[in-house]
C-alpha cells in the first residue's frame, strides 16, 4: 500500500505535504527532534524516512551518522536532492520496517514517522524497531492522530472534505492520498488506541515512554528509552 500510494507523489512531495498539513509538518519535526538527545558520535536510523526531511536535519549535526530507510524507492531518490541542497550526507537503504536488514542494537536512536498504519503486524514492527536500538538509546515516532473533544468535528471536516479537495487540486495521485488519510487514521486508532500503543512500547523494552499531542491533537509524538 505505502509503495503504491507514495511512489506517485514522490517528486515535489514536500511543498504539498506542508500545505496539506496546514503548515504544521515542520513544526512537528522540530518537536520530535527536540526530544532527541544524542551522545557523540551517534548512529541514527530514520525508518520510513520518505524524502529525508528528518535525516537531513540530523545529518547536519556534528558527529551524527544517519541511515535513512524506506520501502518506497522514489521517495528515497528525492532525499538525495534534499541532502545535496543542504550539503549533508546520509546512507540510503530500501527495506521494510518489518524486516530491517540491520544487526541487533546497532543504533543509538531509532526514529519512524507515519509508519504503523501501513504495516501488517503492528506489535511485530515495534519489536523489530526496538531490536535495533541499543540499551540506553532512544526510540521516537511521529504519527497522525485523531483529536478528541470539540476539535474532532473540525478534524473530520478537514479530513473528509477539505483534504481530499486540496489533494484533487494538486493531482490525481494527491487526490488518492487526500481521500485515503482520514479513514486510514480513524481505522488505525480504532484498532490501536493510544494507550495500547504506549503499552506495546513498554512491552518491547522501553522505559519512561511519553507521548505529546500537537496541533489540537492531530499529531502525536512518542518517545522512550531502551532498557533491555
Amino acid at each position: 500500500m505505502a509503495r503504491t500510494l507514495f511512489s506517485g507523489i514522490a517528486r515535489g512531495y514536500d511543498g504539498p505535504a506542508q500545505a496539506l498539513s496546514l503548515f504544521q509538518y515542520r513544526r512537528w519535526h522540530r518537536f520530535l527532534l527536540g526530544k532527541l538527545a544524542l551522545a557523540q558520535p551517534a548512529l541514527v536510523l530514520d525508518m520510513a524516512s520518505g524524502t529525508g526531511a528528518l535525516a537531513a536535519e540530523l545529518a547536519g549535526r556534528r558527529d551524527v551518522r544517519v541511515v535513512a530507510a524506506d520501502i518506497t524507492l522514489p521517495m528515497l531518490r528525492q532525499s538525495i536532492h534534499r541532502a545535496a541542497a543542504k550539503g549533508v550526507r546520509f546512507d540510503l537503504v530500501e527495506c521494510t520496517a518489518e524486516a530491517a536488514p540491520f544487526r541487533d542494537q546497532a543504533f543509538d536512536a531509532v526514529l519512524f514517522t507515519y509508519l504503523l498504519r501501513y504495516v501488517s503486524d503492528v506489535p511485530a514492527t515495534i519489536r523489530e524497531l526496538a531490536r535495533l536500538a541499543r540499551p540506553g538509546g532512544t526510540m521516537l515516532s511521529l504519527e497522525f492522530a485523531v483529536p478528541q473533544g470539540p476539535a474532532y468535528a473540525l478534524w473530520r471536516l478537514y479530513t473528509d472534505v477539505l483534504l481530499p479537495l486540496g489533494g484533487a487540486l494538486r493531482s490525481p495521485a494527491w487526490r488518492r492520498v487526500g481521500s485515503f488519510l482520514g479513514p486510514s487514521i480513524r481505522n488505525f486508532y480504532r484498532s490501536w488506541p493510544e494507550e495500547r500503543l504506549l503499552e506495546l512500547w513498554r512491552e518491547s523494552g522501553f522505559l519512561n515512554v511519553s507521548a505529546q499531542r500537537l496541533s489540537m491533537g492531530g499529531a502525536i509524538v512518542t518517545w522512550g528509552t531502551k532498557v533491555r
